[in-house]
């Protein structure tokens, strides 16, 4: 009975991450393409800066903050990101559950 119950616990624990996984790579796709919309290159310079100076530093804090500024679209990624990051707490927080239910049970089983 507990084998069974770890089974079916293992693939629902898989099937929740492939599914955070799925949409983590949607998150970030619609990320690169907001940034893309407002910085040519795909914001190339934004993702992989060269800093040379404190000015630089503070040009590429200043590019990320207009880029994030809020909108109906960034909100939208705001609240999926949530989801997502929610999401893998609660599976973290599954597994170490049923670890120690099942750690609980099976001495009383043998």
């Amino acid at each position: 009975m507990v084998d069974e119950v770890l089974r079916v616990t293992f693939l629902m624990v898989l099937a929740l991450a492939a599914v955070n996984a799925v949409q983590t790579g949607v998150v970030l796709v619609r990320l690169v393409r907001h940034v893309a919309r407002r910085h040519p290159d795909y914001g190339l310079r934004l993702w992989l800066p060269i800093f040379s100076s404190v000015r630089d530093v503070r040009e590429w804090l200043e590019a990320w903050r207009r880029v994030l500024r809020p909108d109906p679209a960034l909100v939208a990624l705001r609240a999926d990101a949530r989801q997502v990051i929610g999401r893998h707490i609660y599976l973290a927080l599954l597994s170490q559950t049923w670890a120690m239910a099942v750690s609980a049970i099976a001495p009383r089983l043998a």
